[in-house]
């Protein structure tokens, strides 16, 4: 199969993707109330938006796309639509047969996406197996908890893999941020209730921070305490804080508290403050297993993408700093 094939088939995929049926979305959200429609679309346009056939291009500039008699083994994860995509179109791009087990959070959209890659490309469709079964593969990528990495871990070991573990992401704020900017802070932050592994769960604030301006830029997304399980969430973290007269701010629909913990629950954030840059430089290094992306508009942290950016990653910010088309190679 010829790589303009393959470009232009992943190309049609995202074409596609941005006329999802009703009923699909639909299902999608009945089988996973996570997933409403709005998030939904939205995963869909940025990935619409990521698969421009430039930037595919861009992307596979230095591959051949040959095929190769070799398989590779995904175990997808589902906490946000469409989120194990790129791990597939890397394995097809790279000439590999592809084996996937599905997460069921995440099997109607998924399968919607094969489907339409298949009726781009038939030949692609014979190289993708849906049953979930990880025999005789050789490679492997698969995503979880802590937990369950230790089990792919032991089970895989003869394998080359990439095995991801739970991360979040942290935001480092300056202080001189305006209210836009901290709006586009939220989306980094609230965007798929902030179940992704891009969705900010941590700020580092300069020492003397006003939380008052955050509230306000907040706002747009109070609408999340009327869906069921967020509003469960944030029932059940609030009483355990009024239970243990822990300190924490509440917006009414967010709980903030002071803790060095990058991870926190849904529907909580934790914080904590600096008074030098290399303060920061610090923690994220101390914890740097355990973020995904650092979101900041200040200078000094070159490796931050910029304020409400992290939900849309480009073919090449792959997870965990992996470079997936290196890894298959």
């Amino acid at each position: 199969m010829q790589k303009s094939n393959i470009i232009d088939s992943f190309y049609q995929l995202g074409q596609a993707l941005l006329n999802i049926p009703q009923e699909i979305k639909d299902k999608a959200q009945i089988t996973n109330p996570w997933f409403t429609q709005t998030f939904i679309q939205l995963s869909a346009n940025n990935w619409s938006e990521a698969l421009s056939k430039d930037k595919i291009e861009e992307w596979l500039k230095n591959e051949t796309c040959e095929m190769r008699d070799q398989t590779l083994g995904i175990i997808m994860a589902g906490n946000i639509p469409l989120v194990g995509l790129l791990d597939l179109l890397a394995g097809l791009a790279k000439g590999l047969k592809v084996s996937i087990k599905l997460s069921s959070n995440d099997e109607i959209l998924m399968k919607f996406a094969i489907e339409k890659l298949i009726e781009c490309s038939p030949e692609l469709g014979n190289r993708i197996n849906t049953e979930g079964k990880l025999n005789g593969i050789q490679y492997l990528i698969a995503t979880g908890s802590n937990n369950s990495a230790r089990y792919f871990e032991y089970y895989f070991k003869n394998v080359p893999a990439v095995i991801r573990k739970n991360r979040t992401s942290i935001a480092v704020l300056s202080g001189n941020e305006d209210g836009e900017t901290l709006k586009r802070l939220a989306d980094d932050i609230y965007t798929y209730f902030g179940l992704g592994c891009r969705n900010v769960s941590h700020l580092i604030l300069p020492r003397g921070f006003e939380f008052r301006p955050l509230y306000e830029a907040y706002d747009i997304y109070m609408d999340h305490v009327n869906h069921h399980k967020y509003y469960n969430n944030y029932m059940y973290h609030k009483s355990i804080l009024l239970m243990n007269l822990d300190k924490h701010y509440d917006n009414g629909f967010m709980l903030f508290q002071e803790k060095q913990e990058p991870h926190a629950p849904i529907a909580t954030l934790n914080y904590h403050y600096y008074d030098h840059i290399d303060e920061v430089h610090s923690y994220l290094e101390q914890h740097k297993e355990q973020w995904q992306c650092v979101a900041s508009d200040i200078p000094e942290l070159s490796q931050a993408v910029a304020l409400g950016q992290t939900q849309k990653p480009g073919l090449t910010d792959y997870a965990d700093n992996i470079n997936l088309l290196n890894f298959l190679a």
